[in-house]
């Protein structure tokens, strides 16, 4: 998977240019946290204090790396990339796309990449 859209860098646009995913990973970060709940009037029908509970909360995040080369050929010779960027977005569990396909689909949404297609 890659994603193709021109690139201008040094002056130059390259107009090829091929974007591809490294090092993508994900974290799951789980917490307990203390919330107030209402609670029920008492036995007269008076509002009551509410009560503090218990809570879990699990943030999910996705890291990776888009590395940029002159274009597919580049890559292919194993050339340097001519740029290197870090993102990071919450992935869908309950998608059926895994989350390499969610990390593309990402990127297509940054402004920087709205014109990107798939290679």
């Amino acid at each position: 998977m890659a994603l193709t859209q021109s690139f201008e860098k040094y002056g130059t646009t390259f107009e090829s240019a091929y974007h591809r995913i490294t090092n993508l990973n994900y974290n799951v970060h789980e917490y307990q946290d203390m919330v107030y709940v209402d609670s029920e009037p008492d036995e007269d029908g008076n509002p009551t204090p509410p009560i503090m509970e218990t809570a879990w909360t699990t943030m999910r995040q996705a890291r990776f790396t888009l590395v940029t080369y002159v274009d597919s050929a580049a890559r292919e010779n194993h050339k340097e990339p001519v740029a290197q960027a870090e993102y990071s977005f919450t992935p869908d569990w309950e998608s059926e796309d895994n989350i390499l396909a969610q990390a593309y689909s990402y990127i297509k949404t940054l402004d920087a990449y709205a014109e990107a297609v798939d290679a």
